[in-house]
């Protein structure tokens, strides 16, 4: 009996740890919430990413493959990562989205600063870029999407140096008419490539999407305390 409370209180506090390290849980108030990411969430985000990108191309060893490099390719450009320091996109966040009593990472998304436009390479200006965005599939559909999407325009109304723009850009699937209709509802608008100095084949380069892609954009409200024009790199 006595071994029996031990083995109880001993799978309460494994348990305590393992939703600790997961996530910092705060009372729930929702079936869920949204934060920025940490080191130890890359890796359920990349399982999350890899289903929604790479499911209907592969099968159980190459899945585990693109999975283990979806890890790499997010722990080399997380914010925190020195090695990352100099990058230019620098003014960058990831953001999780955590079931609210066990942590379990339950969606993901990026924003950063990057390149884009311009009619040379030493003429492009950074703009702000939101991607990566992919819900787990036991999870759509509950509104995780519009929170992660809503963080990200926060960090970049709050913590990016480029407002002279305050526009956040986006690319979707043309024939992604869910993820359009949830984009158009929030306030984006397709966006001509051209107004940027883009070319449909810009906006299709390097993609992990099959089909066709759409630019997006969003004016975003300007905040009060930044004052910084776009850098011109």
């Amino acid at each position: 009996m006595v071994l029996f409370r031990l083995l109880k209180i001993a799978a309460f506090f494994v348990a305590v740890f393992v939703v600790e390290t997961t996530c910092f849980v705060a009372k729930p108030t929702t079936d869920y919430f949204v934060r920025d990411a940490l080191v130890v969430h890359l890796g359920p985000a990349a399982r999350i990413l890899t289903e929604e990108f790479y499911s209907g191309r592969t099968n159980f060893i190459t899945f585990q493959i693109e999975k283990l490099k979806t890890t790499l390719s997010l722990e080399s450009t997380y914010p925190g990562n020195t090695a990352n320091a100099k990058s230019n996109r620098r003014l960058q966040q990831m953001f999780v989205a955590c079931e609210s009593t066990t942590g379990e990472v339950v969606g993901f998304a990026e924003v950063d600063a990057r390149q884009l436009g311009g009619n040379s390479d030493d003429n492009r200006i950074n703009r702000s870029y939101m991607y990566n965005l992919a819900v787990d599939k036991k999870w759509k559909r509950k509104g995780i999407a519009t929170e992660l999407i809503r963080a990200c325009e926060e960090f970049v109304t709050e913590m990016h140096e480029l407002c002279a723009e305050n526009r956040i850009y986006l690319r979707v699937r043309s024939n992604n008419d869910a993820a359009i209709a949830l984009y158009k509802s929030l306030g984006y608008d397709e966006v001509d490539p051209a107004s940027i100095s883009l070319t449909k084949e810009d906006i299709n380069s390097n993609s992990l999407e099959e089909g066709e892609l759409v630019l997006l954009a969003k004016d975003l409200p300007i905040d009060a305390g930044c004052e910084v024009e776009c850098e011109v790199e």
